[in-house]
């Protein structure tokens, strides 16, 4: 297979192409794996939807899916402007790894995001597009999870949770699942804790 084929088969379908004239683009993603026998590592090339040309080139990236259905636009900083991201890593648990790039207006470029980045299983907030959510499992009764605010450009927490098993430390019997939920505002964190026989 050439490389000509590799990246047509690589084009993300026509719901992941980003547009818009706040951003100043119309970009679509191709994934170009290192050669054929490692296709999971490779770059991610921005190209423009409408004429072709190749604008900027991720390198050195992790694909899980190893071509196109790794690759995701959103919208993750509510400005308006595609972001991508790069699904790196699925453990057998579900939970996922991603290398998240957002979209810098002033550059024209998508520029890697740590903190985005370090957000397990990240997605849009379905109640507030200004907000975004993570979680994680640390088993199947081992579960947690967080949200995270824009707040005047920065990245703020707000909110994060965690269920998982107690038992009894002389009997090693089950004794409840604890609930702990924690709110930050106002520089401060409040703290609610429940142990429950419900999960």
């Amino acid at each position: 297979m050439n490389k000509a084929i590799i990246l047509l088969a690589c084009l993300v379908p026509a719901a992941a192409l980003a547009a818009g004239k706040a951003c100043d683009a119309h970009v679509a993603f191709q994934w170009v794996p290192t050669d054929a026998q490692t296709p999971s590592a490779g770059s991610v090339h921005v190209v423009d939807a409408r004429s072709g040309r190749t604008t900027q080139v991720l390198d050195g990236l992790q694909n899980w899916q190893g071509d196109a259905n790794g690759l995701f636009a959103r919208d993750l900083n509510d400005d308006g402007c595609p972001d991508l991201v790069v699904t790196t890593d699925v453990a057998p648990i579900g939970n996922t790894s991603s290398a998240v790039y957002l979209y810098d207006r002033t550059s024209r470029r998508f520029v890697f995001s740590e903190a985005l980045s370090a957000i397990g299983n990240i997605n849009v907030d379905s109640r507030d597009p200004n907000c975004l959510t993570g979680d994680w499992k640390g088993g199947a009764e081992d579960v947690g999870g967080e949200r995270y605010c824009w707040r005047k450009g920065k990245l703020v927490k707000t909110n994060e949770y965690g269920v998982r098993p107690l038992y009894d430390k002389e009997t090693g019997e089950f004794s409840c699942y604890e609930h702990v939920e924690t709110t930050y505002a106002g520089g401060g964190k409040r703290v609610s804790r429940d142990c429950t026989q419900r999960f």
